[in-house]
């Protein structure tokens, strides 16, 4: 029998079809073949030698190499085609008064019936490994820590700027998850408002506190712990798992162990552990399917975190599989339909190491 979850996390419902349970085997047909990748391709403007077709980079790991050129790990340049761009490119008359607006979000009235401020910000590409057919289930546990540590620093330095209140980073997977271009990468946006969604889970994380004197995600660990239902993998810092409520097939979520508003922790050794624990999830994900779109997503206050390490936010990271197609009901009441319950999925990835 279907049954209607709520996301304790959220506030939102989920429709768990039951009876509609799929393996990962059932989605294989469902799933774009883009044919095999190679490892360099000279058409790409993010494969090596080709530098000069992006525009001239921010940062880079690179080994005593020039930058924009080759011989470089990690690159990070400015989006192409950015969403938001930075204040010093922002119009001196669309400037004036905007200080006042940021990091606010519109109330409800008639000033805020067309609401708008300059869409200023950061939309930086990290480019996060030479090769064309890299994945984070194939990377060497060396090669995601430096990602990540750029993805770390990249989302500091972004928060330092005075109109930068949010900093997202996510990575889209293939076509089904948005991503333009075949080239592995991540993206970093640095946002001038805390956006609706941040503000919400921040919002159930204090009221649970309010009511129990405790973090949301820490007892929701140690309880998933207690009936292992729905656990992908652990270790000592970081649980794996298939939320309760997943409102995506195959959905997962990557949760430190301790408490920490931000994922990537604050010691060299916490990010080893987010890398060895994105690698095995990855591998549990290239195993099961041979073609996956996906949306890799942080929810992190990485800058709260610098601060106050006592937030009420507990850093996560979710991936959403694009295996089911959002139609009707997901779009007119927000209401997902899983089709794979969440225990099913959880028990489908623990097989595959």
């Amino acid at each position: 029998m279907p049954e209607l979850r709520f996301h304790m996390l959220t506030g939102d419902f989920v429709i768990i079809a039951t009876e509609r349970a799929k393996r990962p085997s059932e989605f294989r047909a469902a799933q774009l073949d883009e044919g095999p990748v190679r490892e360099h391709d000279p058409k790409c403007p993010f494969c090596p030698g080709n530098e000069g077709q992006t525009p001239p980079e921010i940062y880079a790991l690179r080994e005593g190499t020039a930058a924009n050129e080759q011989g470089w790990k990690v690159r990070v340049v400015p989006n192409k085609f950015p969403a938001l761009l930075p204040l010093a490119q922002i119009h001196p008359s669309e400037v004036q008064g905007l200080s006042s607006s940021l990091g606010d979000s519109p109330g409800v009235g008639d000033a805020e019936m067309y609401w708008q401020i300059p869409s200023v910000g950061a939309h930086e590409v990290v480019i996060e490994s030479p090769r064309h057919d890299g994945t984070l289930g194939t990377y060497s546990i060396d090669e995601i820590v430096s990602i990540l540590e750029v993805l770390r620093d990249r989302s500091l330095v972004l928060y330092d700027r005075k109109e930068i209140k949010y900093v997202q980073i996510f990575r889209n997977w293939g076509k089904l998850g948005g991503a333009s271009l075949s080239h592995p990468h991540f993206q970093i946006m640095g946002l001038p408002v805390v956006p609706p969604r941040i503000v919400n889970e921040t919002s159930r994380f204090r009221l649970y506190e309010h009511k129990t004197k405790r973090c949301l995600i820490c007892d929701l660990i140690e309880r998933e712990l207690e009936k292992d239902e729905r656990v992908v993998a652990q270790t000592d810092a970081f649980v794996t798992l298939c939320p309760y409520a997943s409102e995506f097939s195959f959905e997962t979520a990557l949760v430190p162990r301790k408490h920490s508003a931000s994922v990537f922790g604050s010691t060299a050794g916490f990010i080893r552990e987010l890398a060895q624990a994105l690698s095995d999830l990855f591998a549990r994900y290239e195993r099961s399917f041979s073609s996956l779109s996906y949306n890799l997503i942080f929810h992190d206050l990485h800058d709260l975190g610098r601060d106050k390490s006592n937030a009420p936010f507990h850093g996560h990271i979710h991936v959403y599989p694009r295996l089911n197609v959002e139609a009707g009901l997901e779009l007119g009441a927000g209401v997902h339909i899983n089709p794979s319950p969440p225990e099913v999925a959880a028990q489908q990835l623990r097989t595959q190491i």
